[in-house]
């Protein structure tokens, strides 16, 4: 087996390389991506090990590999919007086209850029513009990023990423939707992973019952204040500085998109091609897009 196609390689086999054989075989490690250390990997996941980091990737992947009209690989260009350290971007090695990441994150950015050579992160905004020109990517993926979005943000982003994506192209977005509400209410281990107020999530259980956009403020540390910009917190046993991210004014939480309001609100900029519930690990759904250009 030609380990050194990459992500060319059948969908299975790769997906075993990178979640298991690795582990076992460590001489396999120079045909995948290397991995963030830890501090980085705590950010974008909570996780602390290789091994759940690499099965997160993987899972991603696997996911949207069912969501897609054509292997991954296929794609001449892709843009990770809200790339992180690479959870997701590692699996791209081998891929034969254009590989593009943003995030809000100087970290992230800066690690991707040292240690992922097929990709080419940009350091963006917490407000729009994204650093990109218009059309420039077939295909456009965004995990764990419109699940947190006021919906003021959201519709800044959505235009950013109808104005990016070709005419022809194609979006993967996730949101949290009724799967992802009805297991934070029932599953505890859920409910406090989402680390809500209760109260505010109380407001957004009503909001999406009245098919609205449902936001609950979180005060971690992408949520800034004019005051407190500079500020360190600690969070998770790490320490994290605002001065290592964009430092504009910003709202950050968890989101609770219905999907009726989906349909209707997205579609002044996309038409939803198909709809994947609980996509990703049972919990975040996953919207195909095209825009409308």
């Amino acid at each position: 087996m030609d380990y050194g196609m990459g992500c060319r390689l059948k969908l299975e086999d790769w997906f075993a390389l990178n979640q298991d054989k690795i582990f076992h075989d460590p001489s396999l490690r120079q045909f995948v991506s290397p991995f963030p250390p830890v501090e980085l990997m705590a950010i974008v996941g909570g996780l602390h090990n290789e091994k759940d980091f690499a099965a997160h990737g993987t899972e991603i992947y696997r996911a949207l590999s069912v969501a897609m009209q054509k292997p991954l690989s296929e794609y001449q260009s892709i843009l990770d919007f809200g790339c992180g350290c690479g959870r997701l971007a590692r699996m791209f090695k081998g891929h034969p086209g254009h590989i593009a990441g943003c995030d809000i994150d100087a970290r992230h950015i800066e690690w991707v850029n040292n240690n992922l050579p097929f990709m080419e992160a940009k350091l963006s905004s917490k407000l729009p513009p994204i650093p990109y020109v218009d059309n420039e990517f077939e295909a456009i993926i965004s995990i764990s990023i419109f699940t947190h979005l006021t919906e003021y943000s959201q519709d800044q982003f959505l235009a950013e990423l109808h104005r990016v994506c070709q005419p022809d192209g194609r979006l993967f977005l996730t949101v949290h939707g009724q799967r992802a509400l009805s297991r934070a209410l029932s599953e505890p281990a859920i409910r406090a992973m989402l680390d809500m107020d209760d109260q505010g999530f109380q407001t957004a259980q009503r909001d999406f019952q009245e098919n609205r956009h449902a936001f609950v403020l979180q005060h971690g540390h992408l949520t800034t204040e004019p005051e407190n910009l500079s500020v360190f917190k600690r969070i998770k046993g790490f320490v994290f500085g605002t001065k290592t991210m964009a430092v504009e004014k910003y709202e950050y939480g968890i989101t609770f998109v219905p999907e009726d309001y989906l349909r209707a609100h997205w579609g002044r900029w996309f038409d939803i091609i198909d709809y994947h519930h609980g996509g990703i690990h049972n919990f975040q759904d996953i919207v195909v897009l095209s825009p409308k250009k």
